[in-house]
């Protein structure tokens, strides 16, 4: 109906739409092709004005019967004309109804998407996975080398000071185990990172005798197999570790417990590291 309404010139579209122009009714797919008319056409225009005004009053006056006033009503339009130009005014409003429907739903549904795509981010479980969690605590070990004081949450000395405070850190996933005493290394404090999907808890010693040298043991929740990269595994001593290494820093990782991770970073070679891990692991 849309194509048959869209296809109307000439007579048939001036005199089929002068009314609903007249009314400020045209369609506006009409209303380009209708203006052009226009320009040729101002005086059927004001003859049709004046003209329709004269036939509705006669028309009023007459008051004859039905099969009378259809019969005028058809000198202005015939029934053919009339018929496709309603039901082309009805498809168009089907139309906009329809895609009024469709956004509605549209909208509807990816607000019902947004807020469940909300709860399974809040409530799915998250782990040292996600990212490569090595990579990223070797950086933090050698900017807490750079900037001791000012990564430090608890500078301390006292080893059941901090493992005090390591435990009453609030949210982690994990429960915390702090090494035991290494020889020749002092404790210097405790750091807490956050990384929004997993939060890590180091405690950092200091070596006078080897030029205050650092070392840095972090504590990840989860479990190694867990880790996107895997590493060079070895074991000392029953202690099952693998081996991370840079141009600046050693890495030695070991499942400290089922639910934790230890990672011990320094410039210490990995079997001196492994072998302050196995000592300061309890068996």
């Amino acid at each position: 109906m849309a194509s048959a309404n869209s296809n109307l010139q000439g007579d048939d579209l001036f005199y089929g739409y002068i009314a609903e122009y007249l009314d400020g009714d045209l369609p506006q797919s009409l209303q380009g092709p209708f203006n052009d008319l226009l320009k040729t056409r101002q005086k059927q225009l004001d003859d049709f004005q004046v003209n329709r005004g004269k036939f509705q009053s006669a028309l009023g006056d007459i008051g004859g019967s039905e099969a009378l006033k259809h019969k005028l009503r058809n000198f202005a339009q015939d029934d053919q004309l009339r018929e496709t130009i309603e039901a082309s005014e009805i498809a168009e409003v089907e139309r906009s109804e329809l895609w009024s429907n469709v956004i509605r739903r549209s909208v509807l549904s990816a607000i019902v998407l947004g807020i469940i795509g909300g709860i399974i981010y809040t409530f799915l479980p998250r782990t040292s996975s996600k990212f490569d969690v090595i990579e990223y605590l070797g950086y933090e070990a050698m900017a807490l080398e750079e900037d001791p004081d000012g990564r430090i949450n608890l500078p301390s000395t006292d080893i059941e000071e901090i493992k005090q405070f390591v435990g009453s850190v609030p949210g982690l996933a994990f429960h915390p185990g702090v090494l035991r005493p290494i020889k020749g290394w002092n404790p210097e404090g405790v750091s807490i990172i956050d990384y929004d999907v997993i939060k890590v808890v180091a405690v950092n010693y200091v070596s006078p005798e080897r030029g205050n040298e650092h070392l840095h043991h972090f504590m990840v929740p989860g479990k190694m197999s867990d880790m996107s990269y895997k590493g060079e595994e070895a074991d000392y001593r029953g202690l099952k570790y693998r081996v991370y290494g840079s141009d600046k820093l050693n890495i030695v990782v070991w499942q400290y417990s089922p639910d934790m991770v230890s990672v011990l970073a320094g410039h210490r070679s990995a079997p001196e590291l492994a072998d302050m891990a196995r000592l300061g692991t309890p068996e």
